[in-house]
């Protein structure tokens, strides 16, 4: 849960920044988005962290 906060908020902060630098509403979504993508810790897919090897707990 913490991760997704954390994702959020380096999104909100990518998201001034691109709106600052390109002024583009656009640019700045798809960045703001990639970085959610990227954040989560499931990596936006699936259940779980994002290193889990899943199966034997090793």
């Amino acid at each position: 849960m913490i991760g997704i906060l954390i994702a959020v908020l380096v999104a909100a902060l990518v998201y001034a920044i691109l709106i600052a630098l390109t002024g583009s509403a656009i640019v700045a979504i798809v960045g703001a988005v990639l970085v959610l993508l990227a954040g989560i810790p499931s990596g936006g897919f699936g259940f779980g962290s994002r290193f889990d090897r899943g199966g034997r707990g090793v």
